[in-house]
């Protein structure tokens, strides 16, 4: 136990770059073991609701899994297919979904388009032709000799009646015949009663053989008709069969694509007028739907050239992926057809797998919703998400449902699948697989050269220059900060790469340390505005801090500042003031409501450790206060536990503390010192203060020894440490801090009484003078 100085050389970033990096061991990510395996079972497992939820950000995580399960897909067949949507020609309102062997609904909606073009050409030739027009002649004149023959059949009758008959076209005129001559309906209407009701009796008898005549009239024109449609049916049937027979051959087996070319050969049949030119075109500059629409195949998915279906989709809206039905303006009015379906990414990666943010997929409207009554229901209705709650009135469709068997793999924090899992009980049945991505793993010599050659594999794909050995030493050390460790290294790539691309930009020749250092401090200085400016205030005395000399009751804390992606160190003075009273330990940030949970976790902490240190054969009388001055923001973390006790027994004992040093360290109730983050930028953060005030000279900052581990400092600082102005102490426990700060020993318990000159011993008097001074005054 007791404080050390860290040697330069101990914490000075070394390691052993090859000559040659292999290639061959280039890889995304190394040491992801827990991700490989569940990639694995993901892969493995036919149950539908094994999706997974990986807790890591992006980045090229999504890069890595669909590499790994490539690779771990290699002896598995995989079940895709080609989807479309046709007319349903009994009820075009729901289309019907064709479900084709991959790179068949291409072929099948070229051959279709082809079969139409066909009767486009043909069939107006063949009813235009000399056969077709002889044949139907030959029946027209057949049917007109019948009528004739009972509409004479007819005349006779009237005649028998004394009754005349002439078709017009309105219809059969019926006139009575009196003594060889045709009645007037006025010369009718002049006649005697008697000769009147003797006609009206006759009419009554040759209404009855008119309507024999008109039922015998229509059953010829029936069988005209017949005959005809026969024709028709006979000679459109050679081009229609021959054509379509040629189709169903090249999809033979295809149970959907047989059924629906029966209904096209059907529909085709009954309605091959469609196919004959019409006198009555429509004006070329009205909008009109296409014609021979009901012919087309949508292809919503083609997955010819695909083997495994798996897609990142980076913006996951309601119709990217559910898909979509689009509408059409048409006179004033929205209409829709099977053609107007589009396909999301959930049916474009059937029977594969389908990677999602999170997050995104939570705030897109309807998207979460949705996503999970899909895989559950494991079918996928493609329809407009307003349908669902009555709220669209325009024309819309009911396409048939395609059936899924897909895997999701969502991406988003530990926090957010917490709140899932505990608030939506689908999130436990739907996502069965959980695991997270490793961001630090141990900087082994396999480990480090897999990295290396990770990214001279990605420069060489983006065209970048390589840097040199000592160039890549520098992004080695980046990598290292990034994990803020020196015996760990972030395990994502692609932030080293954005330094060697922006590198490249400086130099024209080989990229050496000092460019990726120089990238390294351009791109801090972009960002580093606001450290600038407290900066400036600390060193023009806007901001207070005491950086030399001794100060009671005073230490300088360190905590770091996060803007954005930015984050940096500062130096704040906490103050404790203490005096007789029975309030205990009062954190002024924590009573101005300024403060975190773990802010105020760190407060009890110190109150136990008083108690317990100090309380042992006697009660206490505090009062004390200890306050961040000149902080205004919120405060979290426990990470000023040590400094604020050092400034509390500074004040009881009234022992000066050194101004030249800063610290952070949380601490337990027994006085041990614990790790704390954000270890380096703290350290740059003090070191800078004291260079821009002139006070870089025999200081230091004073750590947890956990933390040593943790250090991957800048080069500027280790220099000012080999010349011996800058140190680095760590420490065990509250003890070592004291001796550090206070230039005494604090002192040991000895028969029942702290070691007479120790701190401890004079913050013990202290507690016993004032309650001396509390039972003398109550005597008087």
């Amino acid at each position: 136990m007791g404080f050390r100085i860290i040697e330069p050389k101990e914490i000075e970033f070394r390691i052993d770059i090859p000559n040659n990096i292999d290639e061959e061991k280039a890889d995304y990510f190394v040491e992801q073991e827990r991700l490989n395996r569940a990639l694995k079972l993901l892969v493995d497992m036919e149950n539908p609701y094994y999706n997974l939820y990986i807790s890591g950000d992006m980045g090229q995580i999504k890069e890595y899994i669909k590499d790994k399960i490539i690779e771990l897909s290699n002896n598995k067949e995989f079940k895709i297919y080609d989807y479309a949507y046709v007319n349903n020609f009994k009820n075009p309102k729901m289309p019907k979904l064709l479900v084709l062997p991959k790179g068949k609904a291409n072929i099948l909606a070229t051959r279709m388009n082809e079969f139409v073009e066909y009767l486009v050409s043909n069939i107006p030739a063949i009813f235009e032709s000399k056969e077709y027009e002889n044949r139907i002649q030959a029946i027209n004149l057949e049917y007109n000799e019948k009528q004739n023959q009972i509409f004479e059949e007819l005349e006779s009758k009237a005649s028998k009646l004394d009754f005349v008959i002439k078709p017009t076209p309105s219809g059969l005129v019926v006139n009575p015949v009196l003594e060889g001559k045709i009645i007037t309906e006025k010369e009718f209407s002049m006649l005697d009663v008697n000769i009147k009701k003797e006609i009206e009796e006759k009419r009554k008898q040759l209404e009855v053989h008119i309507n024999e005549f008109m039922f015998a009239s229509r059953e010829l024109e029936k069988e005209r008709i017949q005959k005809i449609k026969k024709i028709n049916d006979e000679m459109g049937l050679s081009i229609i069969s021959t054509k379509l027979d040629k189709i169903k051959s090249e999809f033979e087996g295809i149970k959907c694509v047989e059924d629906y070319l029966n209904e096209v050969e059907h529909y085709t049949i009954n309605n091959i007028v469609i196919f004959l030119p019409s006198k009555n075109e429509p004006f070329p500059f009205l909008s009109m739907p296409s014609k021979y629409i009901e012919y087309k195949v949508n292809v919503i998915v083609d997955n010819s050239n695909i083997d495994i279906p798996i897609y990142y989709e980076q913006n996951p809206t309601y119709s990217n992926l559910f898909g979509k039905i689009e509408k059409q303006a048409y006179f004033g009015m929205l209409v829709t057809n099977f053609t107007n379906i589009v396909g999301g990414q959930i049916v474009k990666n059937n029977g594969g797998f389908l990677i999602l943010d999170a997050l995104s997929a939570l705030t897109n409207p309807f998207v979460w919703d949705s996503l999970k009554k899909t895989l559950k229901s494991r079918q996928l209705i493609i329809e407009d998400p307003f349908d669902k709650y009555g709220a669209n009135v325009a024309e819309s469709l009911k396409p048939e449902p395609i059936d899924l068997n897909i895997k999701v793999i969502l991406i988003g924090d530990e926090f957010l699948y917490d709140l899932l899992y505990e608030y939506d009980e689908d999130m436990k049945n739907l996502f069965k697989l959980k695991t997270n991505f490793n961001h630090m793993i141990d900087a082994k010599t396999s480990t480090i050269n897999q990295y290396l050659a990770n990214i001279i594999k990605l420069c060489k794909q983006k065209n970048l220059k390589i840097p040199t050995k000592d160039g890549l030493l520098a992004v080695a050390k980046y990598a290292f900060r990034l994990a803020e460790s020196s015996n760990k290294i972030w395990s994502r790539i692609d932030e080293c790469i954005d330094i060697i691309e922006e590198a490249n930009t400086l130099t024209t020749d080989n990229i050496e340390y000092k460019h990726i250092q120089q990238t390294i401090e351009n791109k801090i200085f972009i960002k580093d505005l606001y450290r600038e400016k407290i900066q400036e205030m600390i060193k023009e005395g806007t901001i207070l801090l005491d950086l030399k000399g001794e100060k009671i009751g005073q230490v300088n804390g360190l905590s770091v500042l996060q803007i954005g992606d930015f984050s940096f160190g500062r130096p704040n003075r906490i103050v404790a003031k203490t005096y007789v009273g029975k309030g205990g330990v009062i954190n002024i940030e924590t009573e101005s409501k300024l403060s975190g949970k773990i802010f105020d976790k760190s407060s009890f902490i110190i109150g136990g450790y008083i108690g317990s240190k100090y309380a042992y054969d006697k009660p206490l009388s505090l009062q004390a206060t200890i306050s961040f001055e000149q902080s205004y923001s919120y405060i979290e973390g426990d990470s000023a536990t040590l400094a604020m006790v050092i400034a509390l027994l500074s004040s009881i004992a009234k022992i000066p503390v050194k101004n030249n040093l800063a610290v952070t360290g949380s601490m337990s109730q027994d006085g041990l010192v614990q790790p704390i983050g954000g270890v380096n930028e703290k350290i740059e953060g003090f070191f800078d203060v004291l260079k821009i005030s002139g006070n870089l000279s025999d200081a230091g900052v004073v750590i947890p020894y956990q933390n040593k581990k943790d250090l991957v400092l800048r080069d500027d600082v280790l220099e000012a440490m080999k010349q011996g102005i800058f140190k680095i102490y760590t420490v065990e426990t509250i003890d070592d801090a004291i001796e550090i700060f206070m230039g005494k020993p604090a002192g040991k318990i000895i028969k029942n009484r702290y070691e007479k000159g120790t701190v401890h011993y004079m913050v013990d008097m202290a507690f016993r003078k004032t309650i001396k001074q509390l039972k003398d005054n109550n005597n008087d």
